[in-house]
């Protein structure tokens, strides 16, 4: 019964950081995996609209969208929308898990 449960705490273990959302993402040096943070992991959108002012009191939430692409894409959505040039600084996407802000990622 030992050598069960042993080998079902390893295995866990492997799964969890080899294979599970916490394996982890050196591409956007992130704690959960690539899979997860691009395709499903919950974020909050921000923009900044005159990021080149350096002024944090144009920074504002846009959206929530589940992957890094979505995030992309309503961030150039809503530049568009409000006409500006667009520039990858002017957004972040603020990853959220059980409801607090974990990780933030372009």
């Amino acid at each position: 019964m030992f050598k069960v449960i042993v080998c079902a705490a390893i295995a866990y273990f492997v799964y969890a950081n080899f294979f599970g959302i916490e394996s982890g993402c050196e591409e956007y040096a992130s704690q959960y995996s690539c899979d997860y943070v691009k395709n499903k992991a919950s974020y909050d959108v921000y923009y900044w609209r005159n990021v080149r002012n350096g002024d944090p009191s144009d920074e504002g939430y846009i959206a929530s969208v589940t992957g890094l692409n979505a995030c992309r894409n309503s961030a150039m959505s809503y530049a568009r929308s409000k006409n500006e040039e667009w520039n990858y600084r002017s957004y972040i996407c603020a990853l959220k898990k059980d409801g607090r802000l974990m990780e933030k990622h372009r």
